[in-house]
């Protein structure tokens, strides 16, 4: 009896099989369908210098390619879309980059400045529909990724050398 079940449900896997539909059985030994991708082939970039690569996401409409390249130290200004109540406005936070998390489209900067003797970080999602436009101001030479050691110096100490 056991093997006239076996020899049914080969027949069923193998009849399955030429539909594209393979018969899945979960632990409790009850039977799933799944389909099979037979043929489809995988729609990845073909230029830059991460073509093809499995991990790349830059093919993916959420991924910004219209802003500038932002490292830590560079002074930028940020056009930030905010709504409040039905209204929208656009805000602009210029500031130092202190810290950059490049993970893929969750990529972060953090932002900092002074207004009035009190300092202000804001993060900000770079691939944010938020974020209007970027613009890079001025760059400034720094020997660290991340700049946190700023957090604790004040007025001219606070200050970072431009580069020309």
């Amino acid at each position: 009896m056991d093997e006239e079940k076996k020899e049914k449900e080969e027949a069923a896997a193998h009849a399955n099989k030429s539909n594209g539909q393979v018969e899945v059985k979960n632990q409790e030994g009850e039977a799933n369908q799944a389909v099979e991708a037979v043929g489809e082939e995988t729609h990845l970039p073909e230029t830059g210098p991460r073509a093809g690569k499995i991990g790349d996401l830059s093919f993916l409409s959420g991924v910004r390619a219209d802003l500038p390249e932002i490292k830590p130290g560079n002074v930028i200004r940020v056009f930030y879309r905010v709504i409040e109540g039905g209204k929208e406005r656009i805000q602009v936070f210029e500031g130092t980059v202190i810290a950059l998390k490049n993970k893929g489209i969750t990529k972060t900067i953090t932002v900092r400045k002074t207004s009035f003797g009190i300092a202000v970080e804001r993060i900000f999602p770079l691939n944010s529909k938020l974020i209007q436009k970027i613009t890079l101001k001025k760059r400034q030479k720094v020997r660290q990724a991340k700049l946190y050691y700023l957090r604790n110096l004040k007025g001219k100490a606070a200050r970072l050398k431009e580069l020309r």
